[in-house]
């Protein structure tokens, strides 16, 4: 009895189905604010500060950033923070995959 080759190819097919479907996506493990080493910032200045995201291959490399005091430095969405008034402020980075964070803390000056 010949099988016809459609037969055969199905239960090849289910099987690439099942591993696909059972394969673990790739998650978040952490993050790190990656940033120029410094200790201050003076007022009314701005800096870029970036979120590496592990692993690399990580799909989901949504981050979401805040600041602990608004009054002294703010950051946006993008990681660009701004020196508002003297002062102290940390800075956080959350993933949105896991809430992973870290953080930095930023001191504000004033130059007279």
């Amino acid at each position: 009895m010949k099988l016809n080759k459609s037969v055969l190819s199905i239960p090849i097919l289910l099987v690439l189905i099942f591993l696909l479907v059972g394969c673990n996506p790739v998650s978040v493990t952490g993050v790190s604010i990656l940033y120029d080493d410094f200790s201050q910032i003076v007022a009314g200045m701005t800096m870029q500060l970036t979120a590496e995201v592990e692993p690399y291959n990580a799909p989901n490399k949504a981050v979401t950033w805040a600041s602990s005091n608004p009054g002294v430095a703010t950051v946006n969405g993008t990681g660009w923070v701004t020196a508002v008034a003297k002062g102290k402020a940390i800075i956080t980075v959350t993933t949105n995959d896991g809430s992973f964070t870290d953080s930095v803390e930023i001191e504000v000056i004033y130059i007279y």
